[in-house]
């Protein structure tokens, strides 16, 4: 038996996500979500080891919709008016289009690649060749035209076949939404 996933059962959810670009606070049991929401450039916090009552508390008071696969965490979202969503935790594809899906929207709506660090949800700045000459190998350095930095970890990226494999992953998931509203 399949258990389904669960909606959040806060007020206004749907509407506030609608009217402006979410913002996550990602429980340590969806770190692969996490990293690829910072990808399509949403700002996510990941949490590891903090109680259930500070990542709460975190959630209502930044504005922060809470992702988790915790049952019992979830029931205390919901019981304390915060917003937030029950995942499975084992496909990154459903868990993307349920959390979308639960607020009424589209992922591309907001995507905004390249703006975000997958690892430290820092903020990407272009830079040229020669900016990060010294920080990539020579074969990446002449195949690509584009490259960014993370400004707080130093991280280098770069348009390549993983970007491509993301972007095909967001048509997926909005393709899942799209099937799911009809």
């Amino acid at each position: 038996m399949q258990m389904g996933h669960l909606r959040a059962k806060n007020v206004g959810a749907k509407k506030l996500l609608v009217k402006s670009k979410p913002a996550f606070l990602v429980d340590s049991m969806l770190g692969s979500v996490a990293r690829k929401l910072r990808f399509f450039g949403f700002d996510t916090l990941y949490v590891v080891n903090s109680p259930d009552d500070e990542i709460i508390s975190f959630g209502i008071n930044h504005g922060r919709f809470i992702l988790t696969c915790d049952k019992e965490m979830y029931r205390r979202i919901v019981k304390e008016g915060a917003q937030g969503t029950l995942l499975k935790g084992s496909d990154d594809l459903e868990d993307i289009s349920h959390t979308f899906l639960s607020y009424g929207t589209l992922l591309g709506q907001y995507m905004d690649v390249n703006s975000r660090c997958s690892m430290c949800n820092g903020l990407l700045t272009e830079r040229s060749h020669a900016e990060i000459a010294e920080k990539i190998n020579v074969k990446i350095k002449n195949r690509q035209k584009q490259f960014f930095e993370c400004e707080r970890c130093y991280k280098v990226y770069w348009e390549g076949s993983h970007y491509i494999r993301l972007m095909e992953l967001s048509k997926r998931i909005d393709s899942r939404i799209r099937e799911r509203l009809e």
